[in-house]
């Protein structure tokens, strides 16, 4: 599906799923990979040669804006998110995943044309945001990000290497896991919309999720 005009941030790779598309089992590299340990840098020591001299007080930090507690305080905080910004960002998030979710390969041996850019662009704004002032609201949101950025990954990861354009069966079934992971994203972004809905009566104009929004 063309898309003019769209930032392309990861480049277009055209991949051939593999036949096996129930296969869902790691590959060796997947198993080395969850199994290293990470290399610990040793934290330097420093001895001071002599006794510092005497220094006047610190000035007093400045006073940190207060964490919204109340009821109207916390709705209040959640406009302000939803009102500069964020309803754009949640829109244009929800707008690129369907875009993404429509290249997603439907049965083996299908040619399909993996293009994030629109995504991944639109992940990093949401980022940019900021958390939502609503621990419930922000826990589906962050999830949401957190998901659907990881599938991006796994996704792309799965892309045959070597020149091949058919998929073996562990990368068709680290693509499959990558769209599973996307499933969760989607679920929990429209958990996060219907939070904005419920609690604070906070939707967009028009649906992002029906066709031709």
């Amino acid at each position: 599906m063309n898309r003019p005009g769209r930032a392309r941030v990861a480049p277009l790779l055209t991949v051939v799923t593999a036949a096996l598309l129930t296969a869902c089992t790691g590959t060796d590299a997947d198993q080395a990979r969850s199994g290293a340990t990470p290399t610990t840098q040793p934290t330097p020591t420093v001895t001071p040669t002599s006794s510092p001299p005497p220094s006047s007080p610190p000035p007093p930090s400045p006073t940190a804006s207060p964490t919204p507690s109340t009821a109207a305080e916390i709705a209040e905080a959640v406009d302000k998110w939803y009102t500069y910004g964020g309803e754009t960002a949640m829109v244009s998030l929800t707008k690129e995943a369907r875009n993404a979710e429509s290249d997603r390969p439907r049965e083996a041996f299908e040619l399909v044309i993996l293009d994030f850019g629109g995504l991944t662009d639109a992940l990093s704004t949401a980022r940019l945001m900021g958390p939502i002032p609503d621990p419930k609201t922000q826990t589906a949101w962050a999830a949401a990000i957190e998901h659907l950025d990881g599938a991006v990954r796994e996704i792309l990861d799965s892309v045959p290497k070597g020149g091949r354009t058919i998929q073996s069966p562990q990368e068709t079934g680290q693509m499959l896991r990558g769209w599973s992971t996307f499933d969760e994203g989607i679920k929990s972004l429209k958990a996060a919309q219907a939070l904005l809905n419920r609690r604070f009566g906070l939707k967009p104009s028009v649906d992002p999720w029906e066709a031709g929004a």
